[in-house]
């Protein structure tokens, strides 16, 4: 069922609205990615340019940018990457605070999702992509995660990781709902960045075909690793 289908309406109704899928793309920019800071913002650069020239995709795919280190900060609000003229630059220091960046998607969400509906948009289930080159450096990272994903909250995400560098693939396991990934042993970071964020495209090109998410089965240069059990279940597309 759409997630604002009024009982008693008619449900082709809602099969007429344009399909909106909140997309987070959350960027680990603690200080051992400083090295990497270039790439990262070239590749970024790159991804807006890509999909601001499809814009079957950039009207299906509404994207917000978070990067998290000591804190989270909300860099792109929720928005058609079509309406933004350029990426802002991330600047990479400090810890590796996952707890940060889980709590301001989940406080985001609310927000994002209602704004949305405002606008008319039948509002598929958000997804949250993660990149990641280490551990958390918080102890209360698995508390904050539970919250994001509660299944109780209805407008919880999918959540999809990508690991490099010294990211440690049973986190990546424990933070990922759908699909976790690591790059391969000896792949230079600068690939992975460029591996991981063309992964996220070709999964957000086939979501805008199909017109629901599509979650990537695989990653060119990483290898897909065991996402815990917990969160394993089947979810519905449209939120209740």
């Amino acid at each position: 069922m759409y997630d604002d289908a009024v009982p008693g309406q008619d449900a082709n109704v809602y099969h007429l609205r344009q399909k909106c899928l909140p997309t987070y793309l959350v960027i680990d920019a603690s200080s051992s990615m400083q090295p990497h800071e270039n790439t990262l913002n070239q590749t970024l650069t790159q991804l807006h340019a890509t999909i601001s020239e499809s814009p079957r995709v950039s009207e299906f795919a509404h994207m917000s940018l978070i990067a998290f280190s000591t804190d989270a900060h909300l860099i792109i609000e929720m928005t058609d990457l079509d309406r933004i003229q350029a990426m802002p630059e991330v600047v990479c220091n400090g810890l590796t605070n996952y707890s940060a960046a889980f709590d301001l998607v989940r406080s985001r969400i609310e927000t994002d999702v209602d704004d949305l509906r405002s606008m008319g948009m039948a509002v598929l289930r958000p997804v949250m992509f993660l990149l990641t080159d280490g551990a958390p450096t918080d102890k209360g990272w698995h508390d904050a995660f539970r919250r994001l994903v509660n299944r109780s909250w209805p407008r919880y995400p999918h959540v999809i990781s990508y690991g490099f560098g010294a990211a440690n693939p049973d986190v990546l396991g424990k933070v990922a709902t759908k699909a976790a990934f690591l790059a391969e042993a000896g792949t230079d970071q600068d690939h992975a960045l460029l591996q991981a964020l063309g992964s996220l495209l070709n999964s957000l090109v086939a979501s805008s075909r199909a017109g629901e998410m599509q979650i990537p089965r695989s990653a060119p240069g990483f290898t897909e690793q065991p996402v815990s059990e917990e969160y394993l279940t089947v979810s519905a597309e449209y939120m209740d």
